[in-house]
């Protein structure tokens, strides 16, 4: 069973029955709230990863959102990311690469790629600016370049 499919049938999705309503991803369907406790988050970061491009929504016939299944995936990937100092932007760039209800393993598995490189990255950087902290040999060069004369 494709990774969306799981999802829709484990969180209750509906399908969009009218085909003016149906988005143009696919029929998968669910509320902010179906998606906040899937991902726990709560819904008001629902709509801040959708104000950031993390996810997309469409809107029903009572203007209410609906989301696609993968925007779980694609909220707890945003979360792992943020944990290591990935930008919300920088997250949703990489994620804006997979269609919604992609079934394609490989675009999901480049994605998370893509989100370790970054994030290997960001912890040796941090690494360095610790044992940088630790020596405190930046503030030795820094008062020395201070005290010759010009």
């Amino acid at each position: 069973m494709p990774l969306t499919a799981g999802l829709a049938a484990r969180w209750g999705a509906r399908r969009v029955r009218h085909p003016a309503l149906r988005p143009r991803t696919g029929p998968a369907s669910l509320t902010v709230g179906q998606v906040a406790r899937a991902a726990g988050v709560t819904t008001n970061a629902v709509r801040f990863y959708e104000r950031y491009g993390v996810i997309s929504a469409h809107r029903n016939s009572g203007n209410a959102r609906r989301f696609t299944v993968d925007a779980v995936c694609r909220i707890r990937l945003a979360l792992a990311a943020q944990r290591v100092g990935i930008t919300l932007k920088e997250s949703a760039g990489i994620l804006a690469g997979i269609p919604p209800l992609s079934p394609d393993p490989d675009r999901w598995a480049a994605a998370g790629e893509e989100l370790v490189r970054m994030g290997r990255e960001r912890i040796s950087l941090l690494r360095a600016t610790v044992n940088e902290l630790s020596t405190l040999e930046f503030l030795r060069t820094d008062l020395s370049e201070a005290r010759r004369p010009h």
